[in-house]
C-alpha cells in the first residue's frame, strides 16, 4: 500500500510545538486531509533506589487539568542525544543522578496526529547530584515501594500514559 504527501503547510507554530496540515493520497486514490503535531522527541526515566523505590513527580499538567504522579521525563533539546537528556533530566527533576542508566526501548506516543518519539531508561545506583529545575516546573518528588506501583496502576491511581507504558516496558525486569 502506498500513502503519497501531496502537500504539507505549517498552519500554526507555537512555543512547544507546530501544526501542520497534511494531504495524503490514500491506496484507493482518494485524497484526505489530516492535522499533524510536530513536538520534539522526548525521555522518560524510572528511577529505582537502593531499596527498590520509584521516585516519581508530582506536578500540574494544563491537559488534565490535575496534578499528575508521573515518572520523570523532558524534551529533547537540538544536538542532544536521548540519554544525555535522561541524565539531565532526572537530575532536574528528582535531584539524583544514576550510575547506571539502562535503555528499556523506545516508542511514538501519539502516531495517529503526532510526530512526538519517547526514548525510555531505567535509573539505577542513584545518588544526590542536584540540578536546577526549569523555570515554569514545580514538582514534588514522591517515593513510592515498586511492589505498590503494579496495584497502583491497575487500580487507576497512576494515569499518565507515558509512565504506564514504561512499566510496561520494565516490569518484566523485576518478575522473577
Amino acid at each position: 500500500m502506498a500513502y503519497e504527501i501531496l502537500n504539507k503547510a505549517t498552519v500554526f507554530e507555537g512555543k512547544v510545538f507546530a501544526v501542520d496540515r497534511v494531504e495524503i493520497m490514500l491506496p484507493d486514490e482518494r485524497q484526505r486531509k489530516y492535522d499533524l503535531v510536530t513536538i520534539q522527541n522526548a525521555v522518560t526515566i524510572l528511577p529505582l533506589d537502593a531499596d527498590n523505590n520509584v521516585l516519581f513527580v508530582r506536578q500540574f499538567r494544563v491537559g488534565s487539568n490535575s496534578q499528575m504522579l508521573e515518572l520523570p521525563a523532558g524534551k529533547i533539546e537540538a544536538g542532544e542525544e536521548a540519554l544525555a537528556t535522561a541524565e539531565r533530566e532526572i537530575r532536574e527533576e528528582t535531584g539524583m543522578a544514576a550510575g547506571k542508566m539502562t535503555p528499556l526501548g523506545s516508542f511514538f506516543m501519539s502516531p495517529g496526529y503526532s510526530t512526538e518519539y519517547m526514548w525510555t531508561f531505567l535509573a539505577t545506583e542513584l545518588y544526590a547530584a542536584p540540578l536546577q529545575p526549569d523555570a515554569d516546573e514545580f514538582l514534588n518528588v514522591v517515593k513510592i515501594p515498586l511492589a505498590q506501583v503494579r496495584s497502583m496502576i491497575a487500580q487507576g491511581e497512576i494515569t499518565d500514559g507515558k509512565t504506564l507504558a514504561v512499566f510496561m516496558q520494565a516490569f518484566h525486569l523485576f518478575e522473577g
